[in-house]
């Protein structure tokens, strides 16, 4: 009996883990266009042939359906527009706009620094992989060398040469960020994505380990 729960929750886990992923991006990138979306369907219902006033469930769905495809719209339209003719442009323009407003500013330029830095193939957010003494001198953890420490972080009496981004597991959306001598950092012969496997598995899959669904396909 409890061989075929733990199949089956094993087999339940990746889908709803999935599920979950997939409804936390789609109502992130759609929250901010509810408002507008919803505004233009309750406006132009009647040409539609619909009748919305009492049915809110009905509303909050075709304006998530209808604020998917506005994001598409504008995220094509902006790349075309980016590419095409005002790349350097467009991005003064932003800047300019952002870059006044209090608060708002200091959250602009640090997504746009971290997108840029993760997404662009000229600049590589994690250099390599090393193992480094955290959370004491007893014990190493994995972590990713995102460059050499800049000047405002020297100090005297500690060598901080590199920087050295160390994730949580499983999710390695948070972590820390250590300064520490070249030495210390110790390089491994593991690529960034299989450490990362590694870490987001809680150390199940090792590097060079294939998954289940990788083995059929092979």
């Amino acid at each position: 009996m409890k061989k075929y729960f733990f199949t089956g929750f094993i087999t339940l886990l990746p889908i709803l883990v999935t599920i979950m992923i997939v409804i936390w991006l789609f109502n992130l990138l759609t929250d901010p266009f509810i408002g507008f979306t919803e505004w233009i369907i309750m406006h132009y219902e009647s040409q539609f042939g619909l009748s919305l006033k009492y049915h809110h469930s009905w509303v909050a769905a075709l304006s998530k359906i209808f604020a998917v495809i506005v994001l598409i719209l504008l995220t094509f339209f902006l790349g075309v527009l980016s590419q095409k003719f005002l790349n350097k442009y467009l991005t003064r323009f932003l800047d300019l706009i952002f870059s006044r407003i209090p608060i708002i500013k200091t959250i602009y330029s640090l997504s746009r620094d971290v997108i840029k830095a993760t997404f662009t193939n000229t600049q590589k957010a994690f250099k390599e992989t090393v193992l480094v003494p955290f959370p004491h001198q007893e014990s190493l953890a994995i972590g990713f060398v995102t460059g050499e420490t800049h000047e405002a972080f020297k100090h005297e009496k500690y060598l901080t040469e590199l920087a050295v981004f160390v994730p949580t597991s499983p999710h390695p959306l948070s972590g820390f960020i250590l300064l520490m001598p070249k030495n210390v950092a110790l390089p491994v012969d593991v690529s960034v994505q299989d450490a990362f496997r590694f870490i987001i598995s809680a150390g199940v899959l090792h590097p060079g380990d294939k998954t289940p669904s990788e083995e059929k396909k092979s």
